[in-house]
């Protein structure tokens, strides 16, 4: 800062102090500063506090532009001419502040953040150069191929190739030499030849002899032993004597013989020649067991073995030996190679020993012995399978010889072929006994039903199968023919399924037969029914989508509600197997609801009230009404759901008593509209504390409607719980989207004849809200919540399955009612949104990024310990949004306004000086608080409602606000966003996204709704580079199910996975 030494020593005039400050190391001492400029007296004020010989000093001054010392004060006994003053201002005059506000703070966060900074930008420096880096090696890289591709040498003559061999014992090694007219010139690196083909470089033979190397500088023939090179060369790097030799392992010396014997024989030092072999032979008896050993060792001994042909090297000549069977032959030889000395075959073994190994070998083996002479393939064999009175399987094998005829599993005869062999291991593992050549196999239905279905089928390659007829009718399967009859009885449907063939006691059984994954299924009377048919799989997913019980099936007829009347349908109408039939009087009834053919009396006093759509949303209520069927009105917001409600309620005064529950701040609300639109109908307020609430419950039945809030419910459940009403409704229904909590749970303990629920955003977040709210109002419909999680809730979200989501659009679409604003108010005024992007000063943006990068420190540090929640993940957030809206949410030392709200302030002037009248919404309550005091400072009029506001008040700002010059209302998004008519605003600004667009949207028709006269215009304010900016790319991207399922809502970003909460911390490069 601009201080002068002498100004220094103006104010402190002791020498000794003066001394003691210039030379005092203050970073030592200084534990915190802060240094703001104040524009209304144009100086700086500066505050410190020091720790020195442990007292805690605080010193504090002005300091004008000009570097003039208006004011120091220490707390120390001088009172200011003191080192204290002295080493502050000697600190200051060193330090450079570009800023403000300044912070200093020791060894805490404020040091640390700016040494986070400063190491993150190095980090990203780094990343930058590291992804440039790569830029250029692409460069470069696309370069060198081009000019390899595009170089063409020169080529003055065509050199040959020539391979020289040697043999090691049983390896073969390679070597290669270059030819010209005159010379041969021996390859001594390998590698080095074939880089320097690649990329067309100069090598150096001798003295004399050199040239640019390229494919095209050898002749053709060369060429394909270039390429045997590379390949071999590759593969035995690891082996190699030096660079000069190339050792031939397993299939290369396959491929060298292939390639070299169709060459002129000038390209090899070596003749190739090739014959069929067959292996020598000798058996001899040795104490108990056969000995198959070789009958010339030295034969073998400097062969070589490849995976098909075996190899030898002699008078210069390569020969291959061939097989008849080569895979059969090599392997034979590697195993006996492995014995080192021959097969010991057990004297009980040797035929087996023939039947399994050598028997296919015989064109390629020289073996003179006469021991397997007796064997013989049999011409035929026969498989004869019957059936006991005992219902058990049994079975004779018959094995026909030229001149004889033996059973299965005689032990005796020991000169069966290998497929006697595989049918008798086949059935060996079934078998209970043996009598008389007689096989019995084990006595179960499920194996007997295997056996005809899929092991006769399997032993039909490998025999003659001859099945008596008491088996084959066995497997004649009988129908199962289940029949399904649905009609209406006394206001529900009654189902009644039986089967043609199966008595109603047997369906019990063998439905559980069924799940069990039985094969078959034996009737009492002995008929055989196949449990693998379509009719038992949709029968089983009708009782168990229906939640019926078998066991009431079998005792007559099931009665259930009317409205899974429409799912029995879609499930038989989708290529059912069963035989489905609703009687004549069902079938009116449906066609008439499908229809909607209805005309139900709107009261008198309404028709000139109600809009054309609300009327039809008035007989849309009744019909639902009329069916038994629990409905959702799901109109827009500001469409007049409560009005349409209250027609209805009219509409049936004196049925019985009808209840709504609303959230408390609506429950006036509710009680204003009756008393604006209704006449006749008499309305108990149900509010107070808990003796007021009884009493005025006494005489509830002496009422047209009761209202209470949620929370009223939940403390007063035992009050209603055993009365009988007519209608219950549930008002911004999403209170009870959780079907665990207390809201949910009471709402449904509820008795009523007939249930509506009314919300804007039945679906904010998940399916599992809908589930919710129809579980209020048809339970079971959508089954128990398990089975529509694993059915619906997890195929839609995470598989996307369209079927699933077809299927349950088509469930829910007779019993929700949903209109949008644009589609029925066309004469309701334009609403015009518009993103106010803004941007942080540089002190701001610093603090914002240091807060990031010590949430990504943090965000790090949890991963590697696996501790991270979604709980830790959101609180990162929720500081991150507030550093946001303004610092001085997180940092009580900061006086200054943030630039997000000295923007906003500048909208608000702006909007009022156009006489518009604002709502400004804000999630954070203490954002408000700052407005509040902005607004006192400049001078706009203003309301401020939050969740402190008593109902009563929050009743009397609205009405102030409608009718009143009020410029401003400030509403906390949770308190305030639903319920409220404020229609006199024409200006509505969100000061911060929310998590919820739903609730955004409901928050804007506060203004934007029925009784608006004027455009409304919508302002978002967001701070650029920032989470916010994020949480709004995120919001598109993040669709929510309720686009497909009630149209017109928006995602939610509070049900987003967690990697998708970590990117938002992502720092931006």
């Amino acid at each position: 800062m601009l201080i002068q030494e002498k100004e220094i020593r103006r104010i402190v005039q002791n020498e000794k102090e003066y001394r003691y400050g210039r030379f005092m190391d203050m970073k030592e001492y200084l534990e915190r500063m802060t240094i703001s400029y104040d524009e209304n007296n144009h100086c700086y004020r500066i505050n410190a506090r020091i720790s020195m010989s442990n007292d805690k000093l605080i010193v504090s001054m002005k300091i004008s532009q000009d570097g003039e010392i208006i004011q120091s004060h220490c707390s120390c006994p001088l009172k200011g001419q003191c080192r204290h003053i002295a080493g502050i201002l000697f600190f200051l005059k060193k330090l450079e502040v570009t800023s403000f506000p300044y912070f200093y703070e020791k060894d805490d966060h404020w040091n640390k953040q700016q040494q986070l900074l400063k190491i993150e930008k190095q980090r990203q420096e780094r990343i930058l150069h590291k992804k440039q880096q790569e830029s250029l090696d692409l460069i470069h890289l696309y370069k060198d191929q081009l000019l390899r591709e595009s170089f063409v040498p020169f080529i003055s003559q065509q050199y040959q190739l020539k391979v020289f061999v040697q043999q090691k014992k049983n390896q073969l090694w390679v070597a290669f030499k270059v030819l010209t007219s005159t010379q041969s010139y021996m390859i001594k690196n390998i590698d080095s030849f074939l880089k320097a083909i690649e990329h067309h470089e100069h090598l150096q033979y001798s003295k004399n002899f050199e040239f640019i190397h390229s494919r095209e500088a050898f002749d053709e023939d060369s060429r394909e032993i270039i390429d045997f090179m590379k390949k071999s060369f590759l593969k035995n790097q690891f082996i190699q004597q030096g660079v000069i030799k190339v050792l031939m392992i397993q299939d290369d010396i396959d491929e060298f013989y292939n390639i070299m014997s169709a060459l002129p024989s000038s390209y090899c030092d070596i003749a190739f020649d090739k014959k069929n072999y067959t292996i020598p032979l000798d058996i001899s008896l040795k104490e108990d067991s056969y000995v198959l050993d070789l009958a010339d060792y030295n034969e073998f001994e400097d062969m070589m073995i490849s995976s098909q042909y075996l190899y030898s090297f002699h008078n210069d000549t390569l020969y291959r030996y061939m097989f008849h069977a080569p895979i059969q032959a090599i392997t034979f030889i590697k195993k006996w190679m492995e014995t080192k000395g021959g097969f010991y075959i057990p004297q009980n073994a040797l035929m087996d020993f023939y039947k399994y190994v050598l028997y296919d070998l015989s064109d390629d083996i020289d073996l003179k012995t006469h021991l397997f002479d007796t064997y013989h393939q049999e011409d035929m064999i026969n498989l004869y399978a019957d059936m006991t009175r005992d219902d058990q399987i049994c079975v004779q094998l018959e094995y026909i010889y030229d001149d004889h005829i033996c059973y299965g599993f005689d032990e005796a005869n020991t000169h069966k072929s290998k497929k006697a062999d595989l049918i008798e291991d086949y059935l060996r593992p079934y078998i209970e006994d043996i009598d008389d050549h007689m096989i019995y196999l084990q006595y179960d239905h499920d194996f007997t039903y295997q056996f005809l279905k899929e092991s006769l089928p399997y032993l039909s390659h490998y025999c003659q199968i001859f099945v008596s007829d008491a088996l084959n009718s066995f497997s004649q399967v009988t129908p199962v023919d289940i029949q399904v009859g649905v009609h209406l009885r006394q206001g529900l449907l009654s189902i009644d399924i039986h089967s043609i063939h199966v008595q109603k006691e047997e369906l019990i059984d063998l439905l559980k037969a069924y799940k069990k994954k039985r094969k078959f299924y034996k009737l009492k009377n002995g008929q055989i029914l196949s449990l693998e048919n379509q009719e038992l799989q949709d029968l089983d997913h009708l009782t168990h989508s229906l939640s019926l019980n078998m066991k009431d099936i079998v005792g007559g007829e099931i009665q259930i509600p009317t409205y899974r009347l429409f799912e029995i349908d879609q499930m038989m109408n989708q290529e059912s197997s069963l035989h489905y039939q609703r009687s004549a009087e069902l079938k009116k009834w449906t066609e008439d609801f499908k229809q909607r053919e209805y005309d139900f009396d709107i009261p008198q006093h309404y028709q000139s009230i109600l809009r054309d759509y609300q009327k039809l949303g008035y007989q849309w209520l009744r019909l639902m009404e009329h069916y038994g069927f629990g409905g959702i009105l799901a109109d827009d917001m500001g469409l007049g759901k409560t009005l349409q409600m209250i027609t209805y309620f009219d509409s049936l005064k004196g049925q019985g008593t009808h209840m709504v529950i609303a959230p408390a701040s609506l429950i006036f609300n509710w009680q204003d509209e009756f008393q604006k639109f209704s006449q006749d109908l008499k309305v108990l307020c149900v509010y107070g504390h808990k003796e007021a609430r009884e009493k005025l419950l006494e005489h509830k039945e002496d009422y047209d409607v009761v209202i209470t809030s949620y929370d009223y419910l939940r403390r007063d459940i035992e009050l209603y719980e055993t009365y009988q009403f007519h209608t219950v409704v549930i008002d911004e229904a999403q209170n009870i989207k959780n079907p665990k909590t207390r809201n949910a749970i009471c709402v449904k303990r509820l008795k009523a004849k007939q249930r509506f629920a009314l919300t804007g955003t039945p679906i904010e977040n998940s399916l599992a809200e809908l589930w919710s709210i129809f579980d209020f109002l048809m339970p079971y419909y959508l089954y128990h919540y398990h089975y529509f999680l694993e059915q619906f809730e997890r195929p839609i979200v995470k598989e996307h399955d369209e079927q699933k989501q077809e299927r349950l659009k088509q469930m829910i679409t007779p019993f929700v009612l949903r209109r949008n604003k644009k589609d029925v108010l066309t004469e309701l005024p334009e609403k015009i949104e518009q993103t106010i992007y803004m941007r942080f000063n540089e002190e701001e943006e610093k603090l914002y990024l240091a807060n990031l990068v010590q949430v990504n420190k943090s965000l790090q540090e949890k991963l590697q310990v696996q501790q991270l929640g979604r709980i830790d993940i959101l609180a990162m957030l929720t500081r991150l949004r507030q550093l946001c809206q303004d610092s001085r949410l997180l940092y009580q030392d900061i006086q200054e306004p943030s630039s997000k709200l000295k923007g906003c302030m500048e909208l608000i002037h702006s909007l009022k000086d156009n006489h518009k009248k604002i709502l400004l919404f804000s999630s954070f309550t203490s954002l408000l608080h700052l407005i509040e005091e902005q607004c006192q400072k400049e001078h706009i009029s203003y309301y401020l409602l939050d969740g402190s506001t008593s109902k009563e008040k929050r009743k009397q700002m609205v009405d102030a606000f409608q009718n009143d010059q009020t410029t401003l209302f400030l509403i906390s998004l949770k308190a305030g966003g639903s319920g409220l008519n404020l229609t006199s605003a024409q200006a509505v600004i969100h000061y911060d996204p929310w998590w919820n667009m739903s609730a955004k949207n409901q928050a804007t028709d506060r203004a934007h709704r029925i009784g608006q006269l004027e455009n409304v215009q919508v302002f978002s304010l967001i701070m650029k580079n920032t989470i916010e900016e994020k949480i709004m790319e995120l919001q598109k991207q993040k669709k929510n199910l309720a686009d497909t399922f009630v149209e017109g809502n928006e995602g939610t970003i509070s049900t987003m996975s967690l990697d998708d909460m970590k990117s938002l911390f992502e720092i931006s490069s």
